[in-house]
Parts: structure tokens; C-alpha cells; sequence
């Protein structure tokens, strides 16, 4: 199939789900099997991303507008629970001191992230997409540069693992769905 035909008969089926039946399960699904396509987010599963929207009872009847917001908004719920989380390892001190400044960079990038989601979040509302596109983009860093600051650590040969893998994937994963939403979005926008 022509590709242009392709991303038009995706535009008008978009359109169709979002004026007509707003987000049920159909909008969930559609919109969690965009994001979990292993080109973009290999990391994302389709039940993540289901789960994960489903959890707020309000994208039971939201537009597409409606579950950006909410995938934000859980974004930053938890980037700022992965802070405070930081913030009490870097307080009980049981990290090899060589660990320290690894942790620590972590948590500026955690910081750095709770101001892009919501610098995202408020550029979504006002439909800058795209602004709400590079914000995303700037918080989900955040996992990817603390995470790899420990694969650093272990090519120094020190034998310590990151104490925050999951909630790197978790928040990864997160912002995978964020972006996803984003970029359908723009699509939906730009016809």
C-alpha cells in the first residue's frame, strides 16, 4: 500500500475514534499498540502501556487530548517518586561511596525530568505538540543517562549494579507512552 494512502486512512481512523467514540478500551488499544511497536519502544509492552493508562479512571472517557494528559501526569508521579526515592538511598548511605556521585548525578537528572514533564504537560494542553514532543523527549533522558552512568561505573571494574534499573525502565517506558500520544498528536494535527 502507498504509504501516503497509509498515513491517511491511519489519520481518518484516528479521527473517527476520537469524535465518535471517544477513549474506551477501542482508544486504549489503539492508541498502546502504536506505542508498543518495537521500532520506536522496544522496552514498551502492550499490556505496560494498557495497564498503565487504564489505572486512572478517567481515561475511560477521555479523547485523545485527555490521555496525554493523564500519561503525563503519571510520568511526573512517578519521576518525582524516583526523586524522593534517590534522595532517601543518597540519606541511608548503604551505597559503596564510589556509587556516590553515580546516584547523585541521577538525581539532577530526576530533577531535570520533573520540570521537562511539566514543562510537557502544559505545552500538550495549549496542543504544542511539538514543544510537548521535546520536552518528553528531555525527561525520558533522564532514565537512559542514569542507567548508562552505571554501565560506566562497571567498565571501571568496580562490581556495583545501578540500585535503579527498574525504575529507570519503569520511567522509560512511561515517557515511551507520553510520546506515543504526542506524536499521534501532531498526526492527527498536521493534515
Amino acid at each position: 500500500m502507498n504509504p501516503s494512502l497509509s498515513l491517511f486512512l491511519s489519520s481518518i481512523f484516528i479521527f473517527l475514534v476520537l469524535h465518535f467514540h471517544g477513549v474506551n478500551g477501542d482508544l486504549i488499544s489503539h492508541v498502546c499498540k502504536n506505542a508498543s511497536t518495537p521500532i520506536d519502544y522496544p522496552q514498551l509492552t502492550y499490556d505496560f502501556c494498557v495497564a498503565s493508562l487504564s489505572e486512572n479512571p478517567a481515561s475511560k472517557h477521555a479523547h485523545l487530548s485527555g490521555l496525554g494528559v493523564i500519561s503525563m501526569q503519571k510520568c511526573l508521579q512517578n519521576a518525582t517518586s524516583i526523586h524522593s526515592h534517590i534522595i532517601q538511598i543518597l540519606k541511608d548511605g548503604k551505597e559503596a561511596p564510589v556509587a556516590k556521585p553515580y546516584i547523585s548525578y541521577c538525581l539532577d537528572r530526576y530533577s531535570e525530568a520533573i520540570t521537562a514533564v511539566q514543562k510537557a504537560t502544559a505545552s500538550f494542553k495549549i496542543r504544542d505538540y511539538s514543544g510537548a514532543n521535546t520536552q518528553m523527549t528531555a525527561a525520558m533522558d533522564a532514565s537512559y543517562w542514569c542507567e548508562h552512568s552505571f554501565h560506566d561505573l562497571l567498565q571501571e571494574d568496580y562490581e556495583l549494579t545501578s540500585p535503579l534499573t527498574k525504575q529507570n525502565d519503569d520511567f522509560f517506558r512511561l515517557s515511551g507512552i507520553s510520546l506515543a500520544i504526542t506524536n499521534m498528536a501532531i498526526t492527527n494535527t498536521v493534515k
